[in-house]
């Protein structure tokens, strides 16, 4: 089925486009599913955020024919796929899709999300687990201490409970917020946590995004099939 039935697809493709002629990579269009192509839209806006802070983006990992493999479901190993290192002054930062979480709360609270930004040389582990794929398949996780910000993408309208899921990310996932301190960002230039809506909201909704923000460090930008691709066009993001 080709995916070519909504205008933003159009503009998520000029996006991945874009991103393969400046970094003179290959680009090869596939049958995909929407939700990734909408986290592919997303994951090179967030690509020009950071761009846009100042900070150098290069991909990493592409194969020998200069192909960008993203990695769309949490079953690949990601040694086999590609990536985007983030460098800001001397600092290095990777941002990678589907990778999977080790809490800190406990070894056994994993969980993937779409994508993460994390440390230059993180180390993802990958270890056979019996209930895990009967144990025929590694299990890859990043432990949440090496985890700035982890972002979910969602191609559907939003509703409470999906607000509410995100929030147990942000908890499970981030090491850092257990000492968070508005008034003293680490860095100044990272995205926050962050869901990415397609859809719109109704009022009732938009008051619930807003009093989730007012409690916790996180973003949630909604209505992307309109059109809000450029993060920066939100004046009230929060930075880490």
């Amino acid at each position: 089925m080709k995916i070519y039935n909504n205008w933003w697809l159009d503009e998520v493709e000029k996006l991945i486009l874009d991103f393969a002629d400046r970094y003179s990579l290959i680009y090869s269009k596939t049958e995909r599913e929407i939700s990734a192509s909408f986290e592919i839209g997303c994951f090179l806006s967030l690509i020009s955020f950071y761009e846009q802070k100042g900070c150098e983006a290069s991909p990493q990992n592409t194969d020998l024919n200069g192909d960008y493999r993203y990695l769309t479901t949490p079953n690949g190993n990601p040694a086999n796929f590609s990536y985007v290192q983030i460098k800001k002054n001397k600092e290095l930062f990777q941002i990678r899709q589907q990778v999977r979480i080790k809490s800190h709360l406990d070894p056994d609270i994993a969980f993937t999300p779409d994508l993460i930004v994390i440390v230059e040389n993180s180390v993802i582990n990958g270890q056979i687990d019996p209930d895990y794929a009967n144990g025929k398949r590694r299990f890859f996780c990043v432990d949440s201490s090496h985890v700035i910000a982890a972002h979910e993408c969602k191609s559907m309208n939003p509703f409470p409970e999906l607000l509410i899921s995100f929030i147990g990310m942000v908890i499970a996932g981030h090491f850092w917020i257990q000492d968070y301190d508005p008034s003293n960002p680490k860095y100044g230039f990272h995205l926050a946590p962050t869901l990415f809506v397609g859809g719109t909201a109704r009022s009732l909704h938009i008051r619930m995004v807003e009093a989730l923000k007012r409690v916790y460090p996180i973003n949630i930008i909604l209505g992307m099939h309109s059109g809000t691709w450029n993060l920066l066009q939100n004046d009230n993001l929060i930075l880490l």
